[in-house]
């Protein structure tokens, strides 16, 4: 059964989805084809099951970022993982023609109580994704994450969470700190880390300081968790429909 409509979906989503579903990125990289998992060749007529509900073959590919031609494997993990990643059923991805050589993307869906007691939210989160940007069109990253990011609304999840890496004190050959927020991705600010701009002492997160000075971001801002909100209207998808709004010309509604 496929996953059901909201209507944040049908007001916001349903026109950005059909231009990347028929994209001709999405076409070539993220279609559910020649995808083998754990050794067996997925077909269209597949299905998973997880507490939240069925997908189909489309619908697991675009949530944990599977490209065409991958190989994928399941694992549960009982204990936090390396950069704190929660317990969960994770993916490794294998795909040396998408992904940057030496690595293995790897998403998983992960139940973590809030704190309220006996109440419990389910997301995704990217414990590791790099693209090789020499083999792959640009755009492709963004492409893939929108998917993933409407296909865990449909499956009513409540967030999307990573290490966005890099920044000040940490290696600078990673970028996540910067590239994440753009599309949506936000964190609660250290203590006093904007001590040293008056301009930004009113700000208390990675999204307040990018809508002030994003400049300052980026020459001082670093890595962090950082999680993409799911609710609908949300300030994540605000920012995630304005900027696919301006990089693949969707219209419609950003409130």
């Amino acid at each position: 059964m496929p996953l059901q409509q909201t209507p944040f979906y049908r007001s916001h989503l349903a026109d950005l989805h059909q231009v990347l579903l028929a994209h001709e990125i999405t076409r070539a990289y993220l279609t559910g084809t020649r995808v083998r998992f754990d050794g067996v060749e997925l077909g269209p007529t597949n299905s998973f099951d997880f507490a939240f509900g069925t997908l189909s073959t489309l619908e697991f590919v675009h949530l944990f970022s599977v490209f065409d031609g991958s190989r994928v494997h399941g694992q549960a993990e009982r204990q936090p993982g390396r950069d704190d990643a929660p317990p969960g059923m994770y993916f490794t991805v294998i795909n040396a023609k998408v992904i940057q050589a030496g690595h293995k993307n790897r998403l998983g869906i992960f139940s973590e109580e809030t704190g309220t007691a006996g109440l419990f939210i389910e997301g995704i989160h990217i414990d590791h994704f790099f693209l090789d940007k020499h083999q792959t069109p640009h755009g492709l990253g963004a492409i893939a994450f929108t998917l993933g990011a409407i296909t865990a609304h449909l499956a009513g999840l409540a967030q999307i969470s990573l290490i966005a890496a890099g920044g000040k004190g940490f290696q600078e050959r990673h970028v996540g700190f910067k590239v994440w927020p753009k599309l949506g991705f936000d964190a609660a600010l250290l203590p006093d880390e904007q001590r040293s701009a008056p301009h930004l002492q009113g700000c208390q997160t990675v999204q307040d300081i990018l809508d002030a000075d994003p400049a300052w971001w980026e020459a001082e801002g670093s890595q962090r968790l950082m999680t993409f909100d799911l609710r609908p209207g949300s300030r994540s998808w605000r920012k995630l429909l304005t900027y696919t709004s301006e990089k693949f010309s969707v219209g419609g509604p950003h409130d």
